[in-house]
């Protein structure tokens, strides 16, 4: 049973990793590259590493220093022409 429920748990974060469209270049204080899901409404950039529940957050044992979401007009989408195929996004 537990095996299944591991299952489902890689499959919804590995749908939500295809949706995120990352910086291309600005990355959160903890490394990991700004995003937001493209299904939302408004653009709120956020550290990738939240999103997918990969960080360790405050308390925690070897918790990052994480950046606050934001809605920075400066910062560059990876689609954007501009970005010439720079991205954050984890290889």
């Amino acid at each position: 049973m537990s095996s299944l429920k591991e299952w489902w748990r890689r499959r919804r974060q590995e749908s939500l990793r295809r949706r995120l469209v990352y910086s291309a270049k600005s990355r959160c204080a903890c490394g990991a590259g700004f995003a937001y899901d493209k299904r939302t409404s408004h653009t709120v950039w956020d550290c990738s590493a939240i999103i997918l529940g990969d960080a360790l957050l405050g308390g925690e044992a070897s918790a990052a220093v994480h950046s606050n979401p934001c809605t920075y007009f400066e910062m560059l989408s990876e689609r954007h022409p501009a970005a010439q195929g720079a991205t954050t996004r984890p290889a």
